[in-house]
């Protein structure tokens, strides 16, 4: 557990600096930004750790944005980690999501990154108008994109390199 909650928080700091530094350009505000490529990590986090990984998520929530939030940092550090939480269990529920990633089809992974991405956006600008740090909803559809470009693009990543491993495996060039 510890292993995979150290993976979890090591992997989602390098992506967010990473985010940071790639996509800048792209900035809503200092916590919203149209491409966020750490939102892929929670997603995978909490589909392969499960638990393990929600804490996780929420350790390297808290650490990438402690100096930015201040004492609201424990709240959206937990909708961070709970909201894909949230959305693994609504997909199983609704879409008979399988309990491991063998098998998913690119549909179920799209409809998996698409409600994690809305979960974390109105979970998120539910908690800035509850505590006066935005206009209701003010962030609510950059954020969304945000979420799910990240997602789709670390899914992409992740599926390549899969695929990359696989052939060499198979003493192929990928």
């Amino acid at each position: 557990m510890l292993a995979q909650v150290l993976s979890v928080t090591l992997v989602w700091v390098l992506l967010y600096h990473l985010s940071l530094w790639a996509f800048s350009y792209f900035e809503y505000n200092p916590r919203v930004y149209w491409v966020f490529l750490p939102a892929g990590i929670r997603m995978m986090a909490v589909f392969i750790f499960g638990w393990s990984g929600v804490v996780g998520l929420f350790i390297s929530s808290a650490l990438t944005n402690e100096a930015l939030l201040g004492h609201y940092v424990f709240g959206l550090s937990a909708i961070s980690a709970l909201s894909p939480m949230l959305a693994l269990l609504v997909c199983r529920w609704f879409f008979a999501l399988p309990k491991s990633l063998a098998g998913l089809s690119a549909r179920q992974l799209l409809v998996f990154a698409l409600v994690g991405a809305l979960m974390n956006a109105v979970l998120s600008n539910c908690y800035f108008f509850y505590t006066n740090t935005a206009e209701f909803f003010a962030a609510l559809f950059p954020m969304f994109m945000g979420d799910m470009l990240g997602t789709l693009l670390i899914f992409l990543l992740v599926s390549k390199a899969l695929k990359c491993l696989s052939w060499l495996g198979k003493k192929q060039v990928c």
